[in-house]
């Protein structure tokens, strides 16, 4: 068995080896007599042998490839994070202790009464729920998530029901929110990007039950798209942007593309996650935390540890020790979150927008529950 020590798992990799050899292939690169293997100059979480390097820098999912829309780091204050590198820095115990009293008087001061708590349905998801009753406890609970985000669009009248308008998804991952939305809005256009390639796409299965429906990917990190050459978009009258669980400071630079783009963007439905992978220089919603004093780099890491609480399944005890103590590690971290959220409508605010933070589905369906609806103000 491999002798590398994954550093999340803190266990041994479970990949065979060859014979008289330490490491697997994969990890090879550890072992002090490797002369075969190099890290991907693209992305530092895969190796690749020397001699295909080449071919393989082609076809790296990591890579940035040319095209017009690619415009580098347009979108990010500091240039996208390798991944390799660290999120920021950790806060020490002093710095979360004075933050937990800041968080719990910021949410009952300034949060509480702007979150809403409503959770809507869609008819034609909830119809595939009810007539799919095998399915599985994880898909299910993403459909219910669909069903709500699809009954937010709905109420707010933004659905993208005509030739001319358009919905635009961040971070579309395999598809399946776009999926159910143009099920919903056959007529309108629904433009996805992502990262990488995903397999088994619902956008395929879209085009196949639906072959006139005018639906298109484009693959490209959010930090490097320049809206503004995207044809479909410059095209379009009326513009719908969403996103579903879309990780980290990637939701600030999906704002950011929307402000760049120059385009009508006239509404807005993000559901961000993984508020612990927030960079400080990254974040847009400044503006709201320096009110609190939380808006320099350590309030800010104390901020973005403690909101991990909500999600992380760390049990609760009774008997608690430092900061710990002083309020519950789940709701500090649930009301972390929210702060962050109500951050980043203000931000939105700023430049247009009037804005709702939703709670949308209840914890037990997802951790990441908050949605930001942003609709264009009117003048």
């Amino acid at each position: 068995m491999c002798e590398y020590v994954l550093p999340k798992k803190k266990r041994r990799c479970k990949m065979l080896v060859k014979r008289g050899n330490r490491f697997c292939g994969e990890h090879s690169i550890h072992d002090e007599n490797n002369t075969d293997r190099v890290v991907c100059p693209n992305d530092g979480k895969h190796t690749i042998l020397k001699s295909e390097l080449e071919m393989h820098l082609k076809k790296c999912n990591s890579r940035i490839i040319e095209a017009e829309y690619i415009k580098v780091d347009a979108n990010s204050i500091r240039g996208e994070t390798k991944f390799t590198d660290k999120i920021d820095r950790r806060a020490t115990e002093e710095e979360i202790r004075e933050v937990v009293h800041k968080i719990w008087k910021c949410y009952e001061t300034d949060v509480k009464e702007r979150l809403i708590i409503e959770q809507k349905t869609n008819e034609l998801v909830e119809k595939n729920i009810k007539e799919n009753p095998d399915l599985g406890e994880t898909k299910k609970k993403h459909l219910v998530q669909i069903s709500s985000i699809l009954g937010h669009i709905e109420s707010a009248g933004v659905l993208p029901t005509t030739s001319t308008s358009c919905m635009f998804e961040l971070g579309a991952g395999k598809g399946q929110l776009a999926y159910w939305i143009s099920k919903a809005a056959p007529n309108g256009r629904f433009i996805l990007m992502d990262r990488s390639g995903s397999r088994n796409k619902f956008d395929n299965a879209a085009l196949r039950e639906r072959p006139e429906l005018v639906m298109k990917r484009y693959r490209c990190s959010i930090e490097h798209m320049d809206l503004s050459k995207i044809e479909e978009l410059k095209n379009s009258t009326e513009i719908l942007a969403v996103c579903k669980h879309f990780c980290g400071s990637a939701t600030d630079a999906g704002i950011r593309s929307l402000m760049n783009s120059g385009l009508q963007f006239n509404a807005a439905l993000l559901v961000p996650c993984c508020h612990h992978k927030s960079r400080f220089a990254e974040y847009g919603g400044h503006e709201f935390l320096k009110k609190w004093e939380m808006s320099d780099e350590a309030s800010f890491s104390a901020l973005r540890y403690l909101a991990s609480f909500a999600t992380n399944g760390a049990p609760e005890t009774e008997v608690s020790e430092g900061w710990k103590s002083i309020h519950s590690p789940l709701e500090l971290g649930r009301r972390a979150k929210a702060i962050l959220e109500i951050g980043r409508a203000i931000w939105l605010e700023s430049v247009g927008f009037e804005t709702k933070v939703i709670e949308y589905v209840p914890p037990e369906v997802s951790p990441e529950n908050l949605l930001i609806l942003a609709l264009k103000r009117v003048c």
